[in-house]
């Protein structure tokens, strides 16, 4: 987790008190974690951090395997910000797209 925290800070280009403030804990907190000396974050601010990196809380822990980058991507451009609708006109043109592929 800490080499994912510390990715997405650098291409965020936030500082650790930018990070710190906006999930909540100590600057000194985000710091510890990029550097693996406090491996075990709380659900709560995992959550947290996923949420502001727009990314899923199995990414940030490691219990997803590597994905496509161009998800990861995708996700973190536009996860968040996608209605129910927009998600299922995607979920309609991926479904096809694989039928035009098999």
């Amino acid at each position: 987790m800490s080499t994912k925290l510390k990715e997405l800070r650098a291409r965020s280009r936030e500082s650790l008190q930018q990070v710190a403030d906006a999930v909540g804990v100590s600057k000194a907190h985000i710091w510890e974690l990029e550097r693996g000396t406090s491996k075990n974050p709380g659900l709560d601010l995992l959550k947290k951090l996923a949420e502001h990196f727009k990314v899923s809380i199995a990414f940030l822990s490691d219990d997803e395997k590597e994905e496509n980058p161009a998800a990861q991507q995708f996700f973190r451009e536009f996860g968040g910000e996608l209605s129910t609708r927009d998600w299922d006109t995607l979920r309609t043109v991926a479904a096809s797209l694989k039928g035009k592929a098999g």
